[in-house]
């Protein structure tokens, strides 16, 4: 199986990188400094030697491939279309964002018959160019079944907790009521995730509850016991830990905000769900 990374950071250098080290056949697409280090130095995770590797600035450069892992993050300038140019009429596209709409507008790029949603757990850093750090806790990838089996058993054989699912779109907004809520909760507090769970709970699980009431007024069965599941986990997760998208609106840098955030308050408003701390979340991070 000859796989490709479009997004070098830290789901797709930490995922890519260990399935070269598994032996699997992987070509990476970067442009920039990120794509010259790829090239000249490797790619590094954590403290380890760096791992030579194929990369190649564009999707039609790669050549001839069976699934895409798509891991750049898709921000409000993210131009998919472009991005996903060149990609081979065969090719599965594997999704990992933390965003309940990037699926559908990936199927509206490359059709729903080929797009798998997906489902990352784990705490990665993209510390720099081709440089990625990992430092315990879940490494876990759920995605949509249909051909992936292969795919899944490399990543498994990559140090990947695997596993392909018939019903992912419940899977999709768990991590949606996890991430995105805590992710724009922190950055408006400034607060880590200890803090979330502790000081600012009451706000977290409203958030939690806003996420709930619109995946099950957009169809999805999500379980009875979702929110009290997915606080359960953010107990148990570092109290230390930010995600992604905390730290970059922290930083001024471009962030998920709309793919995740803004995801939720346009599903609510087609479905008439009020999710009016979303709302203010939204306007004010924005």
């Amino acid at each position: 199986m000859r796989i490709a990374v479009l997004g070098v950071g830290a789901v797709g250098g930490w995922f890519g990188g260990s399935l070269v080290k598994a032996g699997h056949e992987v070509v990476f697409i970067a442009r920039g400094e990120t794509l010259r280090v790829l090239r000249e130095e490797g790619l590094r995770l954590n403290d380890e030697p760096p791992i030579p590797v194929d990369a190649v600035e564009k999707l039609v450069d790669a050549g001839d491939i069976d699934i895409l892992l798509l891991a750049v993050k898709v921000t409000a300038g993210t131009d998919l279309p472009e991005l996903l140019d060149g990609l081979p009429g065969h090719t599965l596209v594997a999704v990992t964002q933390n965003s309940v709409e990037v699926p559908d507008l990936v199927a509206e790029v490359v059709g729903r018959e080929r797009v798998r949603p997906g489902v990352v757990r784990g705490y990665f850093h993209h510390t720099g160019p081709g440089r990625v750090e990992f430092h315990g806790g879940p490494i876990s990838y759920d995605v949509g079944d249909g051909d992936v089996d292969t795919f899944v058993a490399a990543l498994a054989e990559a140090g990947v907790d695997a596993t392909a699912r018939g019903d992912i779109d419940v899977d999709v907004w768990e991590k949606a009521m996890y991430v995105t809520t805590t992710g724009a909760l922190g950055a408006l507090a400034q607060a880590p995730l200890g803090e979330l769970r502790t000081r600012l709970r009451p706000s977290l699980e409203a958030l939690m509850r806003e996420v709930d009431a619109t995946a099950r007024a957009h169809g999805v069965p999500l379980p009875d016991d979702a929110v009290a599941r997915t606080l359960a986990f953010a107990d148990r997760m570092p109290a230390d830990a930010t995600s992604s998208m905390h730290r970059d609106l922290v930083a001024g840098r471009p962030n998920e905000l709309d793919a995740q955030v803004g995801a939720v308050c346009r599903l609510a408003a087609r479905h008439g769900v009020d999710v009016r701390l979303h709302d203010l979340l939204y306007e004010v991070l924005g």
